[in-house]
């Protein structure tokens, strides 16, 4: 079997099944099935599928996971995982599906002068609505001197992040909890708290894509009636768990720049910067607690 053959007889597929970007899903979905990266599929991964009965097996293993995409399931839980800042983490249903618009939010706090302060003790950071569980790991991971809190209010979810900690060995480097937001954390608890919320407001989650809408979960993604809530909610509250001089990094909706910079003035938020995602929209806030 010639694996361009294959590729074009998926793509057209999951073309005309309304599936975006319907080549690069074939490219994954060929590497998954391969265990290659999806470049590998047109050198080494075409020895595999070179006789008639690896044709056979290669098809067998395909097509079902093929009709999932063609029915709309997003490709990172049709595959299982997604690779995000080095780590694989496992997706599935109960969180949603780590976006490299994340991985930038990530970035922000490794380059961050409170993440690289000197002569200082321990820092305390906290993964707020952690999902997967992807930020808080991969933080984790960059620092063993540090300590990190990571909560959310789905137990679904902290348990998919308690075993990607388990498949990365960093099991026992984050304490979890199930919370909303910052309810319970003491006065001056943090030194650093990062957060990716759910920012879409319930009338423009009903008409998200099928593929986002019917099978990443609603708790992960719709904020309320303006979309905003989730996020006045957590950074009134970490005014006051962040210890003075502590940072807030937040991850929002790529038009609600102006209003989250006027919410975290008027909260007294100082140096407040807002950064751009690859697509250059509003994406990220970062501020100081004064």
């Amino acid at each position: 079997m010639e694996i361009d053959q294959l590729v074009e007889s998926f793509e057209f597929r999951f073309t005309a099944a309304g599936v975006d970007n319907a080549k690069r899903v074939t490219e994954e979905l060929l590497a998954h099935v391969f265990d290659c990266k999806p470049l590998e599929i047109y050198t080494g991964a075409a020895d595999i599928a070179s006789t008639t009965a690896s044709k056979f097996e290669i098809i067998k293993r395909l097509e079902p996971l093929a009709e999932r995409v063609e029915n709309g399931e997003p490709l990172q839980y049709v595959i299982g995982h997604v690779d995000f800042w080095g780590l694989q983490i496992k997706c599935d249903p109960r969180a949603l599906i780590p976006r490299p618009e994340t991985e930038l939010l990530v970035e922000e706090v490794v380059t961050s002068n409170m993440w690289n302060r000197e002569n200082a003790g321990p820092a305390t950071v906290v993964d707020v609505g952690t999902g997967t569980g992807c930020v808080a790991l991969t933080l984790a991971r960059q620092r063993a001197d540090a300590n990190f809190k990571a909560v959310d209010i789905s137990s679904d979810a902290l348990e998919l992040a308690k075993e990607n900690a388990e498949a990365n060995g960093l099991a026992d480097r984050v304490f979890w909890m199930r919370n909303n937001l910052l309810e319970r954390f003491a006065p001056e608890s943090a030194d650093i708290v990062v957060a990716n919320l759910p920012y879409i407001a319930t009338n423009d989650w009903k008409r998200l894509h099928p593929s986002v809408r019917d099978h990443e979960p609603q708790l992960a993604l719709d904020s309320g009636p303006t979309g905003m809530e989730l996020i006045d909610e957590l950074a009134t509250q970490a005014r006051y768990v962040l210890v003075p001089g502590g940072m807030l990094f937040l991850e929002f909706g790529f038009d609600q720049g102006a209003l989250v910079i006027k919410r975290l003035e008027s909260l007294g938020y100082q140096n407040i910067e807002i950064k751009h995602d690859l697509a250059g929209h509003d994406r990220i806030a970062i501020a100081t607690n004064p």
